[in-house]
């Protein structure tokens, strides 16, 4: 995932790239595709950059899987990869390191380019490009702070791709280390593959247009205007070229990005959308009549967690792990769950949610007779002077009640003094985290597929995602042994070590799991198979009675 709103650098991770021209929107792409009504979806996380290399965000991995294909991708109610762009892929040795994909033959983008190998090659080595630009610009001195290449795309899947060739509509991938779920990273957003001549090799797209292969292609784009509220959005319409593993979309959709939950509230209230698929308000989730004819309303167990992400690469108090470990435990879970967010999430003790392999309950273990004495007893033992002063940053109005409440917990008995920073992206987030501006900050982790390694490695590492500046070399050990082993229900104990391991460092400490809600109105069909564990949004699921 991609994070909630946010996903990496390699060991740099310095501010969100983000879409220029906040105000207004821009032509991108016709197509005909009649004058079928649109299905409108109301949504609160953004698409921070439309180009597949340069993002991170789970809103922009939401566009991804609809405008770009990958060799792969996964069926709804499935979590194997299966082929999409490509006819087939395999690892052809038996260390897990060399794999291979035949394209189809015949595709094209809607720039009218027949996709070729070649074109799967540059969109790998352009993420591996930019996050090298960014990783010499930020160590050369000549270059002016405000100056250098910033980049937050998803750096960390591809990292260990040592090399790519092409021999005729074959691709190959070679790896640095064994790693079984390298299908399921070319089944995701950093799969996405572009056209070479349309998107530069160190250089992120910025001009607001897409060019993909993917089932629908983009007609229209605007952001959020941050300064009147209004809501930004993006059209699509079908591809009429799109030829892969989907069942090609039926109808246009159109995407309204939401500054708030409030917004988004008010939009389906006066049933301005046809699907509210956002970031709900606690409130409003609870408000539903899940009885009312006129709606559908579907709610599933989800596999994204909210995290408390501390900084350790610079002097702060969250550099001690001491500072880290009174955070988790003084963390009260229950409280948070049930009178912040209502009983629609539930309490986390584990990076690896309920439901995935690998789930345990070891921030519990660790910190359930934690209480305020012994923290205060601890801290003071280690030569603090209390409170302790933090900065915690945040993102996303819908997440404001409950930084407010974290606040007020962790202040409550004196022991820390918590100053709360809102941004506007996540971007922001690892630019004030960088800069030693906050010593902490809330994320929300929407996966990237579903398997365990996607909430350890881009997590726990040390060109982590995150970009908290933590590195373990047991964790390290163990995540490399784990992506070495085809037998996925075998790594179970090894999942659990390393868990084992973070809570006790407490650089990433979990708050919640989600459930996912979603409702429409009553004509709109295929809410059910919209979104899963594997984290594709499948617009073309959705259609019209």
């Amino acid at each position: 995932m991609r994070a909630i709103s946010a996903k990496g650098g390699i060991g740099i991770l310095l501010a969100g790239v983000l879409v220029v021209g906040a105000i207004g929107g821009w032509l991108v792409l016709r197509s005909d595709s009649g004058n079928e009504e649109p299905i409108v979806i109301g949504v609160t996380d953004r698409a921070e950059s439309l180009d597949p290399g340069a993002s991170y965000s789970a809103g922009s991995w939401d566009l991804y899987s609809n405008l770009f294909q990958g060799l792969l991708t996964l069926s709804s109610g499935s979590d194997t990869p299966v082929p999409d762009a490509a006819e087939s892929c395999e690892f052809t040795d038996n260390a897990y390191q060399v794999y291979r994909c035949t394209l189809r033959e015949g595709l094209r983008f809607s720039s009218g380019r027949e996709v070729s190998p070649e074109d799967v090659k540059h969109s790998i080595e352009r993420i591996q490009a930019m996050a090298q630009r960014a990783a010499n610009e930020a160590e050369d001195e000549s270059i002016p702070e405000a100056d250098r290449f910033a980049y937050s795309g998803p750096i960390s899947l591809v990292q260990g791709v040592e090399a790519v060739r092409t021999d005729g509509q074959d691709v190959i991938f070679e790896l640095a280390e064994p790693d079984v779920t390298f299908p399921y990273v070319l089944a995701g957003g950093a799969g996405s593959i572009v056209d070479r001549e349309e998107y530069p090799l160190e250089a992120p797209r910025e001009d607001g247009e897409a060019v993909g292969s993917g089932p629908y292609v983009l007609t229209d784009y605007a952001e959020v205007d941050e300064e009147t509220g209004t809501p930004g959005f993006a059209e699509l319409s079908p591809n009429p070229d799109y030829r892969g593993a989907v069942d090609g979309p039926r109808q246009p959709v159109t995407i309204r990005y939401y500054p708030g939950p409030a917004e988004l509230k008010e939009a389906w209230e006066k049933r301005e959308i046809d699907v509210n698929a956002g970031q709900m308000a606690a409130g409003d989730i609870v408000e539903v009549d899940r009885n009312d004819a006129g709606i559908r309303y579907e709610e599933t167990t989800g596999f994204s967690v909210r995290m408390l992400v501390n900084g350790v690469s610079g002097t702060g108090p969250t550099s001690d792990k001491a500072v880290r470990q009174a955070l988790a435990g003084l963390l009260d879970r229950d409280a948070i769950s049930s009178q912040v967010r209502l009983d629609t999430v539930e309490p986390a003790y584990s990076l690896i949610p309920v439901g995935v392999a690998g789930h345990g309950t070891p921030y519990y273990d660790l910190y359930s007779e934690s209480g305020p004495e012994a923290v205060r007893s601890s801290l003071r033992n280690e030569g603090y002077e209390l409170p302790v002063p933090l900065t915690f940053g945040y993102a996303g109005q819908v997440h404001a009640e409950e930084t407010a409440f974290i606040d007020q917990m962790l202040e409550a008995d004196g022991i820390f003094d918590i100053t709360v920073e809102e941004f506007q992206s996540f971007g922001d987030i690892f630019a004030a985290l960088q800069a030693g501006d906050i010593d902490s900050y809330f994320v929300g982790w929407r996966p990237d597929f579903s398997d365990p390694d996607t909430y350890t490695a881009p997590l726990l590492l040390e060109d982590s995602v995150l970009s908290h500046g933590y590195a373990n070399a047991r964790i390290a050990q163990l995540v490399a042994e784990t992506k070495g082993q085809p037998q996925r229900g075998s790594t179970t104990e090894l999942f659990r070590e390393i868990q084992a391991i973070a809570a006790e460092d407490a650089v990433v400490v979990p708050i919640w799991q989600d459930w996912q809600f979603t409702v429409a109105v009553r004509e709109i069909t295929g809410l059910t198979n919209l979104r899963d564990a594997g984290g594709i949004f499948r617009l073309w699921e959705l259609d019209r009675l």
